[in-house]
C-alpha cells in the first residue's frame, strides 16, 4: 500500500469503532431527550430501533467507513480532524438528519413538526462536534494516547 503514513489494522478499526460509539451515544441522548422527555408519545421500541439501531449503529458504521477510505493513511493532525468533522457533518448532520426529519414528519416521534429548526440544528451540531472529537482522538498524538490507555 503506497500511503503517506504507516497504517495498521488498528488505524482502520479506531475510526469505525469510535464513529459507532459516538453515534450510538448521540442517538441515545436524542432518544432520551427528544423521544422520551419532550415527546413521549409513540412506541418506545420503534424510537429505539430508529435511533440506536438504524441511525446509531448503521450510520455510525457508514461514517466510520467513509473516514477509513478518505482520511486514514492520507491525513493526520488538524487536516484529518477537519476532514473527519466534514464527513460527519455531511453524512450524519445533513443527509441522515434530513432523512430523519422527513421521516419524523410522518411518524411524529421526535417533535419535527413542532420544532423543525431545533430538530435540524441539533443534528447538525451534534454530528459536527462528534466528528471533531473522533478526528481528534484518531488523528492526534494526545488522542491516540487516550485510546491506547483504554485499549481502543
Amino acid at each position: 500500500m503506497n500511503t503517506k503514513y504507516n497504517v495498521t489494522v488498528n488505524d482502520y478499526l479506531r475510526p469505525l469503532k469510535l464513529a459507532i460509539i459516538f453515534s450510538v451515544l448521540g442517538e441515545a441522548a436524542i432518544l432520551l431527550i427528544w423521544g422520551v422527555i419532550l415527546y413521549p408519545e409513540g412506541s418506545l421500541l420503534h424510537k429505539f430501533l430508529w435511533t440506536i439501531v438504524f441511525c446509531g449503529i448503521g450510520m455510525g458504521a457508514a461514517a466510520g467507513v467513509f473516514i477509513d477510505f478518505l482520511v486514514v493513511g492520507k491525513l493526520n493532525g488538524l487536516p484529518a480532524i477537519i476532514a473527519t468533522a466534514f464527513i460527519s457533518f455531511v453524512l450524519l448532520g445533513l443527509f441522515c438528519n434530513f432523512l430523519c426529519f422527513n421521516l419524523d414528519m410522518h411518524f411524529d416521534f421526535f417533535g419535527g413538526h413542532n420544532t423543525p429548526n431545533s430538530f435540524i440544528w441539533n443534528g447538525i451540531v451534534m454530528a459536527t462536534l462528534g466528528g471533531i472529537f473522533v478526528g481528534w482522538l484518531c488523528f492526534t498524538d494526545k488522542g491516540n494516547k487516550i485510546l491506547n490507555k483504554y485499549g481502543i
